[in-house]
Formats: C-alpha cells, structure tokens, sequence
C-alpha cells in the first residue's frame, strides 16, 4: 500500500486573505511604532525581541479573520488517472434538436455529465476520491487546460468554455497527451514526464507495471474530423494506437444523432484569386443538402448588395452538388474605381462578393447559407513578350491568344526562317527584342522559344538572365530543331530546369501525366474537380515527341511524358532563378488541345502558366511607393507576404532606407514588420507578416527619409476562418469514434448510454484520497500560540525593567 501525504493552508473566512495580509500588516505596523519609544532605552535583544512578539501575536489575531484551515490530503494505494478531452468546436453547438424550443447544446451535455445537476452529482464528484482527474477542452489548436485534481483546487460549479473553434483537429488532444508522458517510464523510472506520466507508469506493489489497466483518455465529441487530413498529421487512430501500447487506454463518447438533419448550405466557393478588370468571374459554389432531395434552391451571388447572379437548381441527390457560375465584372471593377481617392492608383480592385443559398423547406442550420468570398480584378494589362527563332504551330496559336485577350498587351518578335526577318533585330520598335535593362523591365513574363545561339549574343542572354533574376517569368518551349541544346551549352543553361542527355528524342510518349507536385499547382487545374485532375491529364493529347532532358539542380517536375514501355521524362518543369521563375517544356505541341474543344484548355492553361511564372504585381501606388501583398485573402494560421517599392520624387528607385510595414485594423495600428532589401535595382522591399487572426486589414508603408503622410497607397487584406467545414456534416461519427476507440484498445459508447463509461473508468484506480480539514482559528493550539506569544513577552519585559 502506498501513502502519500499532501497538505495546505485554506482560508474560510469571509474576508479574502490579500486584505486580512493587509490588515495584519498595518497592526504589526502600529505595534512596532508604539514600542518604538520604550525599546529605544532597553539593552538587546529585547529592543528587537520585544515588539516582533507582540507584533506575531497581534498577525495571529487579525488572520483569524481570513479563517486558517489546516487541509490535509492523503493518497492511499495508486490512483488511476483520467483525461476527459472535450470538443469545442462550432459543430458542438448544435442541439440535434428540430424542436423551436430551447435545448441543450452538445457541448451543455458534455458538461452536464462532468459536472451534474441539482438532482445527480456528476462524474468529477463520483470519481475525485479514487482518481487523479484531468479536464481538457479542445478544437483545432492545442488543447487548453480548463481543471486539473492535480491543482488541489476546488471541484468546478462551471467550465469555462464554448462551442466557438473553427475547426476539428481529434489528433490534437491525443497527440498532447502522448508528449506528456514518458512511455520509457514503465521500465522503472516514474519520475520522467509530469503527474500523468508518472501515475500510468508507477510500479505496483508486487513490482510489475499496471500502467496498462491505470490511464485512460475520454474523448467526448461528434467524431468530426475537420483538420487532421488538412494538415497532413498523423490520424487519430494511429496516435490512439501508441498511446494504448504505453498503457493509456482511448475511450470515446459520441454526442449527437446518427440521422443527418434536414439542411441546406454552402460547403465552398471556388473561384481564381484573380480575374481580368474587363473579363468574367467563373468558377463553382459547392452546395450541400440532406434531407432535401427534389426541391428547389436559390443560389445567389450578391456585390455590395445588388445580385450579380443567381441560379435555381433542383437538388438531385443528398450531399454536395457543384453549382458553376460566370459574372461579368467590368461593371463592379468601374463602380469600385469612381470610389478612388485622389492621388492613387489602384493596379487592382477587390472584388467583395458573398455567396448564398435560399430554400422554402426546413433549414436546420442558417449558419452555413452564405459564404463571404474575395477576388482581386487586375486593372493593369499584363505585359508578355513573345520570342522565336521561327513561326511554327505553338507559337502563333500562343500569339493569337494572348494579342487578342484585352487583359494582356503582348509583343512579339519573330526572326529566322519562315518570317519576314531572318536575323533577330534589337531596339524599342514593335518586332524588336529588348536592348536595354529598362526596356526589359516593362514585361512581366517572356516566352521563349528555340533560338540560335548565334543570334542571341552574351548580352542578349545577360539581359534575359537579369530579368529574371528580378522577379520576371521565363517560359522555355523547346523544339526539334534541338537550338535550344547549343544555347543551353553557354551560361544561358544555368536558367534552365533541365539538362539535355544523349542525342536526340526520347522515345515517342503515349500519354502526358501531372506529377504530384503538379497536381497541388493552380496553373494546372484546368477542371473543377480536382478529383479527377490526374485522370484528366492523363486523356490530354500526349505530344509525338518530346526533348530528352532530366531535371538539373534545384528543378521540379510538374508534368512527365510516359512511353508506352514506361520511360518517363520531364515534360514541364520549373524552377526559381533569383527572385523569378523559370518554366521549361520538351516539347510544342499543346496546341492539340485544341481539337474539337477550341480554347476551352489551351487558353485556360497558357493564362494561368503565365500568371504562376509572373512577379505578382503591386495592387497600389501613390507617387513615392507601390505596395502589393501575395493575396487579398489568406486562411487562418497563413502568413501575409508584404512587398513595396520605393521611389524618390524623380521617380529613381530608393534602395537604402529602413521601411515597415504597418498592418492596420479599423484605423488602429496592430503590428510593425520590418521588411527587407529585396531588389536594390528596382528599390523594392519584402517581408512577411505572422499570421492574423480573422477580420479585415490593410497593409501600409512606412520608411525613412519620407513623410507618413506622403506614403497614401494601402492595400487591403482578409483573413478567414474556414466555418463551413465544420457545418458540412452535422450528424454524429460513429464509425470514426469507432475506429479510435478500436485502436487505443477502449470502448465507444453514445451518449444516451453514457454512465456505461464511468463504469469502465471506476475499475482504473486501486487507491483512494482521504481529504480531512482542522479548523486552526478554532482550535486550541491557535489560542495557546498567541497566550504563549503575550507570556513569553511578560516575562522578557520584566527582564528588561519594563515591568
């Protein structure tokens, strides 16, 4: 049997202890000032001894009022230990009730069972005496401490929490719990890790480890998962797992109904982060229904109020139906303009666009029937300059695309065989390739195709390479004449992705396939459905050829060519070359796409290349400074990529000064980054801004040598709490509880059978806490410490002929 003796000093009284101190503090205080004028004649040590035994006398008196009690806590035997981890997610704020009457809410039942009622005591009650007990709250953070027996705190009336996270991450809690305790402990060492570690790795009496029947986790939750997969962590069933190999068993308590209730709501939107100021929005509302099938449903975008679009749809299955949609924004983008103040200009206008879903029949959550949603219209016609060393097929398909979309303003320059210029001509005039560092600068990407290497000299090619280097996009379109092999031979290779090997073709490809890498990246979602993207790339029309080339340092593969004996090559590959991207293809033959489905791919794959390959443009800009983010909308947890560019008042780049970014949030400053030189040719700064919580913001630019007033242009930026993920589904989990309780060798019970669980937690413990109370303001040894205080000073006083 093992004892373990625990006391303290409580205090009962009606007065806090902090102003009985006080009290005690100001008569120690008078006493020694009244002894001040017959200890200054007396010998020591009764000058000192006389005044601090009045003094303790009269602290005793006066902390009566606070009511000592004397509190001791004994452990007999070893106690089981128990962590109920509680979800406080959003979707624990349901009440699984269709009744218009006032319910109780999960997480109200939850604590119902912890704490009880005015009628049943509650299972912390039941169990404080024979368990060390642990009550955790949790969503998609780390969990959060809410009480702990450990504390030597009284048992909670309340638990201070609420239905308010995000999102549900059921990893977090048993991941938390795994990193408390020593799992080595059960070889002997308890004093590893904190209480918990050490009570489910005690030895027991006879010497063996109970660890295994001593701990267990209570997991309390609707069982969805809302975050784990998001976030790439290990499952939950796996950390229950190791958790029940280290003798910590995982039970689980579902809350809930089984039934998914009637409902109709948005699960997301789908949509480009950026459009064209005079072209159309286009992508999905994903909306989800049960209980609802064959009824009519509006859905409606709305644009500061006014209905930009709108749809009714009849709902055909239960669960989630894709609802694609197509605005045109030219007419918002010119309201958003005439706002403007003076002095600034805007190379981008954010579009504040709210999507929602109406319907006739019961709704049980209205929480989910509208999605705010953000994108940003470029204003700004994007530069693009085409090279080529011949007009064959790509090209002049990629030159009727991009001549004739009004969002982009595209030279092009073609020389050699086949043209009307046989050598490549340089200078400013339409038709001619760069010869200046300034003239280069105003494209934003540059396709290039095969070029001799004798017509493009080492200053064409540094010029090209201090491009982007820059921040300017480069995309290689190889050929069969194989001149892109000799120019890939000078320093020009160093930009490229690849490396040519052998001579030659690879053998001719049978299909074209996205790599994972690829399949993650915008640039190749060229359908909705992202679970069909690989399938999708695998039917695109593979090229009769293809350039035989493996990635070179630092290069990435975004698409393979496949050989029908499985040789697999580079097809599209990518790399960063300074602040800019490079894009490289083996062959040119996307204009096949075309076949029977016109520009439906081709367009939409060669726009969003492009814009992947480009330096995001500044969205503001006043006379002295540019200031762009990455985005106009970030998820929680994202950070805020902030650049700015510097100008003086000849408009000359200013590459020395110290600048901040200053993030605001309704006319208050909340945070200050510094940001860094980036580019001191160009007098741009760059930084990066931790993550915010949600709400709306603007970034601003502060910096030396100028006025803050001076520097007008902001740009705005949101941040967003995914909501929807956790209204998606609303009915209980049970084969994932299931699942977790399987793996942490425990029981999955459901609530409407919940006091099961506390006798499945009863058996944990061998001990018990024997807990008894002296009350020392009433006892006598209070009373004869004070007597013996006023005697000792009698007599020291009479000692010192006082008396």
């Amino acid at each position: 049997m093992t004892v373990s003796p625990f006391a303290s000093i409580r205090f009962a009284g009606d007065l806090p202890a902090w102003l009985v101190a006080i009290l005690a503090l100001l008569a120690v205080t008078g006493v020694v000032v009244l002894y001040a004028r017959e200890s200054r004649s007396i010998r020591s040590p009764y000058q000192y001894l006389l005044p601090a035994l009045r003094g303790t006398a009269v602290a005793l008196v006066v902390f009566i009022l606070a009511g000592p009690v004397w509190h001791r806590r004994q452990v007999i035997g070893t106690l089981g230990r128990v962590v109920f981890a509680v979800d406080t997610s959003r979707s624990m704020s349901l009440t699984d009730s269709q009744s218009e009457t006032t319910a109780d809410n999960r997480l109200q039942r939850a604590t119902a069972s912890l704490l009880g009622n005015a009628t049943e005591p509650g299972w912390l009650e039941q169990i404080q005496k024979t368990h060390a007990i642990d009550v955790i709250a949790f969503s998609d953070t780390d969990p959060v401490s809410i009480w702990s027996s450990d504390d030597q705190t009284e048992l909670p009336t309340a638990l201070d929490w609420a239905a308010d996270g995000p999102a549900t991450n059921l990893s977090r809690p048993l991941q938390s719990i795994l990193s408390t305790i020593n799992l080595d402990a059960a070889a002997g060492d308890s004093s590893a890790g904190d209480s918990a570690a050490s009570d489910a790795a005690a030895p027991s009496s006879d010497g063996s480890i109970d660890s295994v029947r001593r701990a267990a986790i209570v997991l309390m939750t609707d069982g969805r998962d809302t975050e784990t997969a998001m976030r790439l962590e290990r499952s939950p069933p796996s950390v229950a797992n190791q958790l029940a190999s280290g003798g910590t068993t995982v039970n689980t308590l579902g809350f809930g109904s089984v039934d998914e209730p009637p409902d109709v709501g948005i699960v997301e939107v789908i949509r480009p982060e950026t459009v064209a100021a005079e072209g159309k929005l286009a992508g999905q509302v994903i909306v989800k229904q049960f209980g609802r099938q064959g009824e009519p449903v509006l859905v409606r975008i709305e644009s500061d109020g006014e209905t930009v679009w709108q749809k009714s749809i009849s709902v055909s299955n239960t669960g989630q139906q894709a609802v694609p949609f197509e605005i045109d924004v030219g007419q918002i983008v010119q309201s958003l303009r005439s706002r403007l103040p003076r002095g600034i200009n805007r190379t981008n206008e954010v579009l504040r666009l709210v999507a929602t879903v109406e319907s006739g029949g019961p709704d049980y959550s209205a929480d989910n029937n509208l999605s705010h949603f953000r994108v940003a219209a470029s204003t700004r016609n994007r530069r693009l300059l085409i090279v080529d060393g011949s007009s064959r097929w790509e090209t002049r398909y990629l030159k009727n695309l991009f001549v004739r979309d009004p969002a982009w303003q595209a030279d092009v320059v073609l020389f050699g065989p086949g043209t009307s210029s046989p050598k490549l001509q340089r200078g400013s005039a339409p038709g001619q390739f760069p010869a200046t560092a300034e003239e280069m600068a105003q494209y934003d990407a540059v396709l290039l195709g095969e070029i001799d290497a004798s017509q493009f000299t080492t200053g064409d090619r540094g010029l090209l390479s201090r491009f982007v280097a820059g921040g300017g996009g480069l995309v290689i379109i190889d050929g069969r004449f194989g001149k892109l092999r000799a120019l890939a031979a000078t320093e020009f290779g160093e930009l490229m992705p690849v490396r040519y090997r052998g001579t030659g073709t690879t053998p001719m490809p049978s299909r074209l396939q996205a790599t994972p890498a690829g399949l993650e990246q915008p640039a190749l979602g060229l359908i909705d459905q992202t679970d069909q993207l690989d399938s999708f790339w695998r039917s695109l029309p593979a090229p009769k050829w293809s350039a035989n080339v493996e990635l070179s340092e630092g290069g990435e593969s975004w698409g393979e060519t496949v050989s029908d004996s499985g040789i697999r090559t580079p097809w599209l590959a990518t790399r960063m070359y300074g602040a800019g991207r490079v894009f490289y293809f083996a062959s040119d033959q996307t204009w096949r796409w075309r076949y029977k489905v016109a520009d439906r791919f081709h367009a939409r794959f060669w726009n969003q290349l492009v814009v992947a390959a480009m330096e995001p443009p500044f969205s503001a800009s006043d006379q002295y400074v540019s200031i762009g983010t990455d985005k106009v909308e970030y998820r929680g947890g994202e950070s805020v990529a902030v650049r700015a560019r510097l100008r003086d008042v000849r408009g000359n780049p200013v590459a020395d000064a110290t600048v901040d970014a200053l993030v605001m949030r309704d006319g208050n400053k909340i945070a200050t980054v510094p940001l860094s030189v980036d580019n001191p040719n160009r007098g741009t700064y760059a930084g990066q801004v931790p993550p915010l919580p949600g709400g709306e913001y603007s970034v601003r630019i502060r910096a030396s040598g100028f006025d803050e007033s001076a520097l007008l242009a902001s740009t705005p930026i949101w941040v967003t709490e995914d909501h929807h993920a956790e209204m998606q589904r609303m009915s209980l989990d049970e084969d994932a509880l299931r699942q977790i309780a399987s793996a942490g060798e425990g029981t999955y019970i459901h609530e409407s059978d919940a006091e099961r669980m506390l006798e499945l937690l009863k058996p944990l413990s061998s001990g018990t806490v024997i807990e008894t109370d002296t009350v020392l303001w009433q006892s006598y040894l209070w009373f004869w410490l004070i007597i013996a205080l006023l005697t000792i000073e009698w007599w020291c006083r009479k000692r010192a002929g006082l008396v």
